[in-house]
């Protein structure tokens, strides 16, 4: 099943291999929204133009590096001067450590190794399509690779894994009985599920975290809950959003007081 994020995307792919070109453009005409192909960096760069005059956004670039007229990683240069939110990803055989570098500095976040593995393209495309990497983790990754001489891809994968699991980690705030809080998505997790939380528990677990070992009034919780000043939210209502977290996550999430409040139980 084709991840609904994908169905969305407008990308376009420059490969001057026909086999390879023909090979992904079937697989990625029925997972994308659109597909356009072009052969080589200088035709790939004007065809960007010509949709972007045309603004028809182009969501995500895959390319491969070492081509005829315009390398991947100087098209991706001339794009980048005309649009700093599009994203790449490369698909390449190509260490050389000076590309690397080029590609990372220019905010390249995702590379695939021919002999391409199709499954993976296709996550780490969505994974260029969700996040951007900032400048103190471009700069800790170029220093790094510097610093260390780095010169194969499979040495940048490390560098740039360790990177995204320490960023992801300072994003989750672990809970109690296995569960964390993604507090960019929204989310809570345990054992690699993803949990979708409504509106109200989203408010009352972050203003517990916020204030996580206090213990709250009930006055405290239903004004956090409250959308808006002028809404009349229940202590009723306050019971059901944390009946409801509590069977989301964990029965021993959340301690009531008999009447005093409720307290975050943290690990």
């Amino acid at each position: 099943m084709v991840n609904s994020i994908l169905k969305d995307l407008v990308v376009l792919y420059v490969e001057d291999q026909k086999d390879a070109q023909d090979e992904l453009k079937h697989v990625f005409d029925r997972t994308f929204k659109k597909t356009i192909v072009a052969n080589n960096g200088d035709e790939g760069l004007k065809k960007f133009l010509m949709h972007k005059k045309r603004n028809y956004n182009i969501d995500i670039i895959v390319t491969d590096i070492n081509m005829p007229k315009l390398n991947g990683i100087d098209m991706i240069k001339e794009v980048k001067k005309y649009d700093k939110d599009v994203k790449f990803v490369l698909t390449t055989a190509y260490t050389d450590p000076e590309y690397l570098l080029d590609s990372i500095e220019l905010g390249v976040t995702a590379y695939v190794t021919k002999p391409i593995n199709i499954m993976q393209l296709l996550e780490k495309i969505e994974y260029a399509y969700k996040q951007k990497i900032d400048n103190d983790k471009l700069n800790r990754i170029i220093n790094k690779m510097k610093e260390h001489n780095i010169k194969e891809v499979e040495e940048f994968f490390e560098i740039l894994d360790k990177e995204t699991k320490k960023e992801e980690s300072n994003e989750n705030l672990y809970l109690s009985d296995g569960f964390s809080y993604n507090f960019k998505n929204k989310v809570l997790l345990k054992e690699n599920k993803t949990i979708s939380l409504v509106n109200q528990e989203i408010m009352l677990l972050e203003y517990f975290i916020k204030n996580s070992n206090k213990i709250l009034s009930y006055e405290e919780l239903l004004q956090a809950i409250s959308i808006n000043s002028s809404e009349n939210t229940s202590l009723n209502n306050l019971r059901t959003v944390i009946k409801s977290l509590r069977k989301k996550s964990s029965k021993e999430l959340i301690m009531n007081l008999s009447g005093v409040g409720y307290k975050l139980i943290l690990e």
